[in-house]
């Protein structure tokens, strides 16, 4: 995933890797299902886009889903036991969060926080990072 993050970089579609936003697809059906359960809202922590240091990702169920992305940049690669992963780079989608910079589609729409992305607000109003299960 790197590996076209960094191509993309290179070719000046993004500066840095919270700019991007990241297609996945794989083959393996045990993969594409990890894949998805780590897309689900609810595990901020664990979510692929933190993971990756994206601003997003977004999780295709087949093959024919990847040319609709719009994905400038693309890697395909197979790996033993794992199938095949296609990975496709674009811009990230939304505006920029002053605050953690990562874009979202929702910085904006918040009156009295304008320059925030929905985490940020609730941070920044409800004093604690949601979503957070620290395990004991």
């Amino acid at each position: 995933m790197n590996k076209v993050v960094e191509i993309a970089r290179v070719g000046k579609l993004i500066g840095a890797s919270l700019d991007a936003k990241v297609y996945l697809y794989s083959s393996d059906p045990n993969l594409l299902r990890r894949f998805q359960e780590m897309f689900v809202p609810g595990y901020d922590a664990d979510n692929l886009h933190r993971i990756f240091i994206t601003s997003q990702v977004e999780v295709l169920p087949s093959m024919e889903h990847t040319s609709s992305t719009g994905a400038a940049f693309t890697g395909a690669y197979s790996a033993a036991g794992m199938g095949d992963l296609w990975i496709g780079v674009s811009r990230a989608d939304g505006a920029k969060c002053e605050r953690c910079w990562n874009y979202s589609q929702v910085v904006g729409s918040f009156v009295d926080h304008p320059t925030l992305c929905e985490r940020c607000y609730k941070v920044i109003m409800f004093g604690s990072t949601p979503n957070i299960v620290v395990a004991v």
